[in-house]
């Protein structure tokens, strides 16, 4: 049930509507029934509540919240976004990985990240001195003679987010592997051990872990990255490294949002290593003076990319700016055998559950549902997605709450 408006209608607003809703679910034990209730949740709550305990005289159904934010919507209110969940089974079980396999398929390939929400619990592992001043010469004579050559043979791999802040990639052509192939391997082995020792687990996860962009920032005065919330989708650990003298730069430190609401400050001095799970919430304040020189590779489940971006195809989906696609899909059988038959027969959807958490505060029991933006956005390749989503009879998009054949209350 939605409802267009802000308020629920109030001719539906009775005991005697949703005892009838109810009963229907009495006969049918593994229905559900989602309310939008737009501002009036206390009162659509109540009202659910006390018709699941008034069926047949017993309590019959078990009521949840679900509350709902967008991975770039951190202003709206408690009481947007919330839907209210019946059934009359008792046990709700939920997962995003159960999401993204009822819609995307049983072959799905996950990201192997962590969850958004586990992640907040994590602590950055401060490495001091990881760099050496002649290391951090190399990383500079490197990004110096890739600028150097722009659009001649690097076209495209710098990008201005704004005036005070650029971003070389230096994996764009291989750069980064091909010119510090010593320091590439330094770094994979560093963050393996990090990954081990704080027990992560991510890199034990999945089959293959590869580097997914090496980034060069340069951030001059009122640089920023100024979202609290901003973290590095689907990928599993992240590594900065600071470039630039201690007396460089004013201000641009980099801060975490911890579990707790705070925002907690990094010593990072040059030559140290910060190491922190790509999901946890992190911002960078703005640079009040100077020049701020940060190397930032990101680690994901997925092909050592060659892009000249921060690449969002992941897993089979195909990167048309990365030169290295076509032999990476060559030599991985999975890649090669499946990415024909997915392509044709998935309905890519925009959006997917990206994490789920209990939130804290109300009467019911409730989960804070993260929805994270997914699929192939190519122009060419558009249309024929549209054409596919449109042929597509999309499942119940909450059919993923328990297997229904499991349920063996049906009386």
């Amino acid at each position: 049930m939605c409802s267009i408006e802000d308020t629920f209608p109030d001719l539906l607003m009775s005991e005697d509507f949703f005892r009838g809703l109810m009963s229907m679910l009495s006969n049918h034990p593994t229905a559900t029934l989602l309310v939008n209730c737009g501002v009036n949740v206390d009162a659509v709550s109540h009202l659910i509540d006390q018709s699941c305990k008034h069926i047949h005289g017993h309590r019959s159904g078990h009521l949840l919240l679900l509350r709902e934010h967008l991975l770039r919507d951190h202003t709206v209110s408690d009481d947007e976004g919330v839907i209210v969940a019946a059934r009359r089974r008792s046990e709700w079980t939920l997962s995003a990985e159960d999401w993204q396999r009822e819609h995307m398929g049983e072959d799905v390939q996950l990201s192997g990240s962590m969850d958004v929400a586990t992640a907040q619990t994590t602590q950055v592992v401060r490495l001091e001195k990881f760099l050496s001043l002649k290391d951090i010469e190399m990383i500079h004579a490197v990004a110096k003679a890739e600028l150097d050559s722009i659009g001649e043979t690097t076209d495209g791999a710098l990008e201005a987010h704004t005036d005070s802040w650029k971003v070389l990639y230096l994996q764009n052509n291989n750069t980064f592997q091909l010119k510090l192939p010593a320091l590439r391997k330094r770094i994979f082995d560093m963050v393996r051990e990090v990954d081990k020792s704080q027990n992560w687990c991510l890199f034990d996860n999945v089959d293959h872990v590869n580097i997914r962009v090496v980034e060069y920032h340069q951030m001059d005065k009122f640089g920023e990255l100024s979202d609290p919330k901003h973290y590095d989708l689907n990928s599993l650990l992240t590594v900065d490294v600071m470039l630039s003298e201690d007396n460089a730069f004013e201000g641009g430190d980099l801060l975490t949002l911890e579990a707790d609401g705070t925002l907690k400050k990094h010593k990072f001095k040059q030559g140290d290593a910060l190491v922190f799970v790509s999901h946890k919430y992190h911002c960078v304040s703005r640079v009040q003076s100077g020049r701020r020189n940060v190397m930032v590779l990101e680690f994901w489940y997925g092909p050592e990319r060659q892009c000249s971006h921060r690449c969002e195809r992941f897993g089979r989906e195909i990167c048309r700016r990365d030169p290295a696609q076509n032999d990476y899909t060559q030599q991985h059988s999975y890649y090669n055998n499946h990415l024909k038959e997915c392509s044709a027969s998935s309905a890519p959807l925009p959006f997917r559950l990206g994490s789920i958490s209990k939130c804290d505060g109300d009467c019911y029991e409730t989960l804070q549902l993260l929805w994270e933006p997914c699929g192939s956005t190519d122009t060419e390749t558009s249309s024929e997605y549209r054409e596919q989503v449109k042929n597509t009879d999309l499942s119940d998009p909450f059919a993923c709450f328990g297997d229904s054949d499991s349920d063996s209350d049906s009386s």
